[in-house]
């Protein structure tokens, strides 16, 4: 099964000037896990995700999310933090190294692309480096699952 068979092509995408607070309400309100990021001919430039606004915000947050779990204050003040983080655009928090794949992969390979570079989504872009499309794990599992019932469902009809 190819990549471009099961993944989504409604994908919601901003250019390298989109304001900060634009991308977080994008992620958080539509529920995606990360933001791509293309110029006006639709080329990848990057990708914004939800780790990387975490790292925006709490730089060291691998080390203070543990002691906030654990009931501990935070204090840092959140507000003046936030303040200038709204001045930045996604042309200064993007990744520019972008793990992608291609249509025509296949979905094991891409699969383990994630797997391996842990994380839950793939742009999908073509040659010239368009994007297509986004892939994630879920689209991958959904996919095998309703593949793999469907060939249950005929070898019991054909058994009947």
């Amino acid at each position: 099964m190819k990549v471009r068979e099961l993944m989504n092509k409604q994908v919601i995408t901003g250019s390298p000037n989109t304001a900060l607070p634009e991308i977080w309400k994008l992620i958080f309100k539509k529920h995606i896990h990360g933001l791509p990021i293309v110029d006006k001919q639709g080329k990848l430039l990057g990708i914004v995700s939800e780790e990387d606004l975490l790292t925006k915000l709490f730089p060291d947050y691998a080390d203070v999310i543990p002691d906030f779990a654990a009931g501990e204050e935070i204090d840092e003040d959140l507000k003046e933090k936030f303040d200038k983080l709204k001045k930045l655009t996604a042309e200064k928090v993007m990744n520019r190294r972008v793990v992608y794949t291609l249509p025509e992969s296949n979905i094991m390979r891409a699969l383990s692309r994630m797997i391996v570079r842990k994380i839950r989504q793939l742009p999908v872009v073509d040659e010239e480096g368009k994007l297509l499309g986004m892939i994630s794990k879920g689209d991958i599992f959904d996919g095998l699952f309703k593949n793999n019932v469907k060939k249950l469902i005929h070898r019991i009809r054909r058994k009947k």
